[in-house]
């Protein structure tokens, strides 16, 4: 997350997420999963602007017309419950422009709502600790306290138990955003856990100590098959992604795995470096898949 001031207040770059690993251990008695995965922030952002209001209003405006603008925005939801926890009387305008879609397994949403919390402390100087800032973030939503964490974590509960990880290397990725979004709530209610969950471990080990081939061989995603079964249509970024390897005839793969982020709609490739991304990226886009970027996280 990016954050600078500006003219008239504070802006900042809210960047989305990719999910290299996600389990779910089991249903809560509240009604959510219980998650356990493992997520890196990426360079796809969203950028926020908040100026003070006298007023003491909270005020949102989107260029993305499509966005509620209201309480039901995770923007205006974490800049109320700021307020409250904290009992200032301030306001503020916020201006949100999008880029990371919705519904894609990004959170956008999230990291608008982890921005605003950020944005909005330092543009009315309340100095809040982490502490509490994380204990705001949770009760906003599951992944919002993870982009005050980042670069990658791994997050249990509903997501909001976060554990920072650091990067040792910079990471590669080609994204695929489908024009179709997938409804999490859908996913979730389709999903059945597992009897036995798949260990994080792999993946922690292959972040720590491997390269990006170890990586991509320990990618896992337990919501991806039923994403797919609900929008069959996706299977089509899922094998263009398998068969981007198989088509290539000279020198190694150009991907090391990939994977569905999230309950998607967005696919991700691991690249072996920055140059196989943009191959790969080339590739992809001839197939109009969607949007396709080649994205990158880490040092």
């Amino acid at each position: 997350m990016i954050v600078r001031d500006i003219a008239d207040g504070v802006e900042v770059l809210a960047p989305a997420k990719l999910n290299l690993y996600l389990e779910i251990l089991g249903k809560r008695p509240d009604g959510y999963h219980e998650i356990e995965t493992l997520m890196v922030a990426v360079h796809l952002h969203d950028r926020l602007s908040f100026a003070d209001d006298a007023s003491g209003a909270i005020t949102l405006t989107c260029d993305d017309p499509r966005m509620p603008t209201g309480g039901a925005n995770l923007v205006v939801k974490a800049a109320e419950r700021l307020k409250t926890a904290t009992g200032t009387k301030r306001g503020a305008a916020i201006v949100l422009n999008k880029v990371i879609p919705a519904e894609a397994g990004l959170a956008g949403g999230s990291s608008d709502a982890a921005a605003t919390l950020v944005g909005l402390d330092r543009l009315w100087g309340l100095n809040t600790s982490a502490e509490h800032l994380e204990s705001v973030a949770a009760n906003v939503g599951s992944d919002v306290a993870f982009f005050l964490n980042g670069p990658a974590a791994i997050c249990r509960g509903r997501g909001e138990r976060v554990e920072a990880l650091s990067l040792k290397h910079p990471l590669h990725f080609v994204l695929v955003c489908p024009p179709m979004g997938v409804s999490t709530a859908e996913v979730y209610r389709s999903l059945t856990p597992p009897e036995r969950p798949r260990s994080i471990g792999p993946v922690i080990e292959a972040l720590d100590h491997g390269g990006p081939a170890a990586l991509g061989r320990s990618l896992f995603n337990r919501l991806q098959p039923t994403a797919e079964s609900i929008r069959p249509a996706l299977t089509r970024v899922r094998d263009a992604l398998a068969d981007l390897n198989h088509d290539f005839e000279i020198g190694p793969p150009l991907l090391e795995g990939h994977l569905m982020s999230g309950s998607g709609s967005a696919y991700f490739g691991l690249a072996r470096d920055l140059n196989a991304a943009n191959i790969a990226a080339g590739r992809l886009e001839a197939l109009g898949l969607g949007s396709v970027r080649v994205i990158t996280c880490g040092p």
